[in-house]
C-alpha cells in the first residue's frame, strides 16, 4: 500500500523555531513510514541548514524587497506562481507558516484543488493592514490549523474564532545530550573570555517577544555579583522587521559601562550542530520571554541539563514548572535577577526533572499527533472555497 503523501512547506532554511519545527516534524514522519517532501524557500542559495532524511525541495526566491509586507507578498507570489507552472499533488499540503500558507491559497484561488493544513507557532499582533489580513487568511481559510500549545491554540480561537489542533513541539534528548567534542572546545574558546564567570545564554536574537532588552538590563546587574559573567544572544533569523527594537536594545547598551558591553556576544544564526555545543557551555539559559507559541529554546535546555530561567506564564507553563526550571515573572527585573542567581545554583533534581520533561516531547510522539489529524483529514475533507486574492 502506497504511504500517504504530505508536502510540508516552510518559509526558510534558516533554522527558526518553525523552520526547525518543519525539519524534525518531516523526519519523524519518515520515519513513521509517510512519504514526505519539505519545501523550503531558499534566497541566499545557502541551502537548507540541515541534511533531511525526508525529501527535500528548494525554491528559488528573488532578493527580499523594502518591507516585510511586500516580503510575505512577492514571496506567496512566487509560491504560487513555481507550483502554477510545475504541479504539485500531495495527499496533504502542510504550510508551517503565514507565508507558505497564503502562497498555497493563492494556488487555490486560481482554481487548482489544494487542501491546506496550517500550523499556527503563534499568532502576531501585526500593525500593518495587509500582514494583518495575511496571518487571517491564513487561519480563517485552512482546511485544518494546528496549533503548538494550548495558549496559541486558544488565541487562534479568541481572535479568529477557530478551533486549532493541538500537537505540541518536540526535542532529540540525545543531540542536546551528547553535543559534539571539538564544537563544544571551539565554542569555549570563543565564548569563554579571559575571565573566569558565568556564561548567560539567550536564544532569539534581539526581539521584543523574547525580552532582550529585560535580558540584557538583568546581566548588567548580575555582572555586580558575578564580575566575570557573559552573555551570548543567539540566533535571530526572521522575516519580521524589528529595527525599531534593534535600535533601542543599541541604545541600552551603549549605555552600559564598557567591560559589560564587552561582555556581551551576539552570534547571529550559526550552525544546527552548533547550537548543542553552545548549550553544553552555558551556565544559565535565561528565557523570560513576553509572548510564546510554545518555547522549543526551553524544552531544548531541559534536555541539555541547562539551568532554566523562565516565564512563568503560558505557554511556557504548560510543561514547565518549579520542579524543572525557575519561573518568573518577566516583566520584572527584580525577578529575573533573582531567577538567574537562583539558576546559576544548580540543582541536581531540577535537572533530572527536567530530563523526564524532555523525553516526553520525543519527535516521534509529535509526529504520531500529526499523522493522526492527518488521517481524520484524509477521511473527511472539507469543502473548500477560494478566498478572495490579496492586493
Amino acid at each position: 500500500m502506497k504511504a500517504p503523501s504530505v508536502g510540508l512547506f516552510t518559509y526558510s532554511t534558516l533554522p527558526r523555531g518553525s523552520v526547525v519545527h518543519t525539519a524534525h516534524l518531516a523526519d519523524a514522519l519518515h520515519d513513521a513510514g509517510w512519504d514526505v517532501t519539505v519545501y523550503a524557500l531558499d534566497k541566499d542559495h545557502r541551502g537548507f541548514f540541515r541534511p533531511l532524511r525526508a525529501r527535500l525541495h528548494l525554491l528559488p526566491a528573488a532578493p527580499s524587497p523594502g518591507t516585510t509586507a511586500d516580503l510575505v507578498r512577492l514571496r506567496a507570489s512566487e509560491i504560487a506562481d513555481y507550483f502554477a507552472r510545475r504541479g504539485l499533488s500531495h495527499d496533504i499540503h502542510h504550510a508551517e507558516d503565514c507565508l507558505t500558507a497564503n502562497g498555497l491559497l493563492e494556488l487555490r484561488a486560481r482554481g487548482l484543488d489544494v487542501g491546506v493544513v496550517r500550523t499556527v507557532h503563534h499568532v502576531e499582533a501585526f500593525e500593518d493592514p495587509y500582514l494583518a489580513a495575511c496571518q487571517e487568511r491564513s487561519i480563517r481559510h485552512a482546511d485544518v490549523c494546528f496549533a503548538v500549545s494550548r495558549a496559541a491554540s486558544m488565541d487562534v480561537a479568541r481572535t479568529f474564532g477557530v478551533r486549532a489542533r493541538l500537537v505540541t513541539n518536540g526535542v532529540l534528548v540525545d543531540r542536546f545530550a551528547r553535543p559534539d567534542p571539538d564544537r563544544v572546545l571551539a565554542w569555549e574558546h570563543r565564548l569563554a573570555g579571559a575571565v573566569a564567570g558565568p556564561l548567560l545564554l539567550a536564544v532569539g536574537g534581539v526581539e521584543e517577544r523574547k525580552n532582550t532588552i529585560g535580558i540584557l538590563r538583568a546581566f548588567a546587574r548580575i555582572r555586580g555579583s558575578h564580575p566575570g559573567a557573559r552573555l551570548c544572544i543567539l540566533g535571530g533569523a526572521t522575516v519580521l522587521d524589528h529595527g525599531a527594537y534593534r535600535a533601542a536594545f543599541e541604545r541600552e547598551l551603549r549605555g552600559l559601562p564598557a567591560a559589560v558591553r564587552g561582555a556581551v556576544t551576539e552570534t547571529g544564526v550559526v550552525h544546527e550542530d552548533d547550537v548543542p555545543a553552545v548549550f553544553s557551555i552555558a551556565s544559565a539559559l535565561v528565557f523570560p520571554s513576553l509572548h510564546e507559541g510554545f518555547g522549543l529554546s526551553a524544552i531544548e535546555a531541559l534536555a541539555a541539563g541547562l539551568p532554566l530561567v523562565a516565564s512563568n506564564r503560558p505557554p511556557l507553563t504548560e510543561f514547565l514548572d518549579d520542579t524543572c526550571a525557575v519561573l518568573v515573572d518577566p516583566t520584572s527585573e527584580d525577578a529575573v535577577v533573582q531567577g538567574i542567581l537562583r539558576a546559576l545554583q544548580r540543582s541536581a533534581d531540577r535537572a533530572r526533572a527536567g530530563l523526564r520533561v524532555a523525553e516526553r516531547h520525543s519527535w516521534s510522539r509529535v509526529a504520531l499527533a500529526h499523522a493522526a489529524h492527518y488521517v481524520e483529514q484524509l477521511s473527511h475533507p472539507r469543502a473548500r472555497t477560494a478566498p478572495a486574492a490579496l492586493a
